[in-house]
């Protein structure tokens, strides 16, 4: 299936990894915002930073919009909402009632209330049409903000890029290495997968352990040395997990991010997926280990600004 994903401007670059990874899908086309991919799994219902999934039917200029309403195939009522991406200097109003007046002329029934097909324009560079099929519920993210849960630390990967972190890994048998409150062990968790967590310290654990039982989910935390891991070599098909800050590591010792990459590597089955998140750039380490498929950031303040790295072992 050919569709049309509209993206969060968050991270536009680590929403356009979770639905290639995700999906299995292959990229057909991008725009600011907008990437069009042929999709082999329709996990729309994963997706955190997706605003929302139409199948595809054209991609043209603006001035070339009304020959396709002309020709676009509609079977039953339906309805056009526009999208405008970006700074526009025109009317998605104005453009909804003209091509709205396009079906009407060809004998189909326009119903702005409940229509069975929305036929969705997104305009971007290029304008973008298809017929919406998903939309992202956007609200479970912020009922689940680090602030309402019951152990705390600062800065924390917000929900949202937690599960797409999670969906990037594309795994079904999880493990965060270094994990914190436990962000991604209860995306995943919530997700239905299998999900382990390690941290070094016990007071860690032990928030961890309680954050996950506060969303009704087993605390699959133990303590342990991620440069060190207590499991065989190839037993996880996704590994997720944030770096401490380079202040934060001192207690490590140095090769702390040396070593846990490698026993992350040792960990990860071949052909699968690692996500790391640090705020340097270390890509000679991972490519010692990885093959880098991607490396997205994100400024968080002025003095943090977050690397992901999309990891695959070979």
């Amino acid at each position: 299936m050919k569709c049309i994903f509209y993206l969060s401007g968050e991270n536009e670059c680590l929403a356009r990894f979770e639905v290639l990874n995700l999906l299995k899908a292959r990229e057909i086309g991008r725009d600011r915002q907008i990437l069009i991919a042929e999709v082999k799994i329709s996990k729309f219902d994963r997706l955190a930073l997706t605003h929302e999934v139409s199948s595809y039917y054209e991609s043209c200029k603006l001035g070339d919009l009304e020959d396709v309403f002309m020709e676009i195939p509609v079977n039953g009522s339906c309805c056009v909402r526009v999208v405008k991406i970006g700074k526009q200097d025109f009317s998605g109003l104005e453009i909804e009632r003209e091509m709205g007046a396009i079906l009407k002329l060809r004998g189909l029934k326009i119903d702005l209330e409940n229509p069975e097909n929305l036929i969705r324009v997104y305009i971007s560079n290029r304008c973008h049409v298809g017929f919406l099929i998903h939309k992202t519920n956007k609200r479970q993210f912020l009922e689940r903000h680090p602030k309402f849960r019951p152990f705390k630390i600062p800065c924390v990967i917000p929900p949202r890029v937690g599960r797409a972190i999670v969906n990037v890994s594309s795994g079904s048998r999880i493990l965060d290495p270094m994990c914190g409150t436990g962000t991604f062990l209860i995306e995943a968790g919530l997700m239905g997968l299998d999900f382990l967590g390690v941290d070094a310290y016990e007071k860690i654990v032990r928030g961890c352990a309680e954050n996950l039982r506060f969303f009704k989910l087993p605390a699959n935390v133990l303590r342990g040395d991620a440069r060190n891991l207590p499991f065989k070599d190839e037993c996880f098909d996704g590994v997720v997990t944030d770096f401490p800050y380079r202040r934060s590591t001192r207690s490590f010792g140095e090769r702390l991010v040396e070593r846990a990459i490698e026993e992350i590597g040792r960990v990860l089955i071949s052909g699968c997926f690692a996500v790391i998140v640090i705020n340097e750039d270390v890509d000679d380490l991972i490519s010692d280990v990885f093959k880098i498929e991607g490396k997205c950031y994100q400024r968080v303040h002025r003095s943090l600004i977050r690397r992901y790295y999309v990891c695959r072992k070979v």
